[in-house]
């Protein structure tokens, strides 16, 4: 038995060290599982569900301060910086910022939005300017203070829509069957806002407190779509109001709408799924071009160097590129079927 812990300890350390091969592994390991430990306590202090009710208290602390004494004084707080005011309000027109952070579900206000674009603009417009010039300056202002804040709020409400929409035929399911059942239709949307994940189930928690705290069910109703600009939801907002009206089955309406929403998914991914070589074609078309041209550049610098040091290199760069451009969206027209 001793021969071979022996034979063990030998295949262990390395020829010629004291140091035994083992301890790096112990070392990498004790370092994988402090990260796996790290990571699950920072998972469980900030998870789903915890972020899920403080949404929904905050939502009702804005519901309570909103009929509170606060909304007299507020004027008068905004009268001493009118000229601010107005300036971000003119802002905010212009680009529809409320309804963009409203739709992406981002806490901030629109002012602050404005002021924090403007830094990250200004300081990227002054680097630009030491490296560029004044082209660089504009270039680098209107790039990080106006494109990255609007691409990432538009792939966040892209995102979170997208993800509402999925779950709306499980929703109106749901309510149908707890219409069935007996319940009065708040009492459905709560059940959906108790048993749905977020996004879907937030929003139908915010309107069942905004009707639950008085507001008129048009105005309710009218609130979640402007929190949530789908076409389906318009579908089911009208055919509701229009019910509350005149009257009808209102679970045999939201079983049909779910349904046409399902067989319209089910549609898009048919076509999805007969359009995906035209889409696969596309990438490579338009990739291609620029992986050839690093290559190039890779093996024989000097010989594609002419396209940007040549004038006549110049003009067929431009030419190429806005063919190139056109040929990418002419592709993405032929494969983008409108739901």
């Amino acid at each position: 038995m001793s021969e071979f812990f022996d034979s063990l300890l030998t295949w262990l350390q390395p020829s010629g060290s004291d140091f035994p091969g083992l301890v790096p592994v112990a070392i990498f390991l004790c370092i994988l599982f402090l990260l796996e430990g790290l990571y699950l306590f920072l998972k469980n202090s900030n998870s789903k569900s915890d972020r899920r009710v403080k949404a929904r208290l905050k939502f009702v602390d804005g519901l309570e301060s909103g009929q509170s004494t606060q909304s007299l004084i507020k004027s008068e707080l905004l009268a001493q910086d009118s000229w601010k005011k107005e300036w971000l309000g003119k802002i905010n027109r212009l680009f529809n910022l409320d309804e963009l952070l409203l739709q992406a579900d981002v806490p901030w206000k629109s002012s602050k939005v404005i002021m924090v674009s403007a830094l990250l603009g200004a300081g990227a417009g002054a680097y630009g300017f030491v490296q560029f010039g004044i082209l660089g300056a504009l270039g680098g202002f209107f790039s990080v203070g106006y494109l990255l804040p609007n691409i990432v709020l538009r792939m966040k409400k892209k995102f979170r829509l997208k993800k509402f929409e999925k779950q709306l035929p499980e929703a109106l399911g749901l309510m149908a069957r707890s219409l069935k059942a007996g319940h009065s239709f708040p009492s459905a949307m709560q059940l959906v806002a108790d048993e749905m994940s977020n996004p879907i189930g937030l929003e139908f928690f915010k309107t069942f407190k905004e009707y639950n705290y008085g507001m008129d069910f048009s105005d309710v109703m009218m609130n979640l779509y402007k929190r949530n600009h789908l076409k389906d939801l318009k579908f089911f907002i009208t055919a509701i109001l229009i019910q509350r009206e005149t009257g009808g089955n209102l679970v045999e309406i939201l079983d049909k709408i779910a349904h046409l929403i399902r067989e319209r998914f089910k549609l898009l991914n048919q076509v999805k799924a007969l359009s995906a070589e035209g889409r696969l074609s596309g990438i490579i078309l338009c990739v291609m071009p620029i992986g050839i041209g690093l290559a190039l550049f890779k093996l024989n610098p000097q010989y594609i160097s002419l396209l940007w040091t040549h004038p006549t290199g110049k003009l067929m760069i431009g030419i190429a590129l806005f063919f190139q451009i056109l040929g990418m969206v002419t592709i993405k027209k032929i494969v983008t079927i409108k739901a």
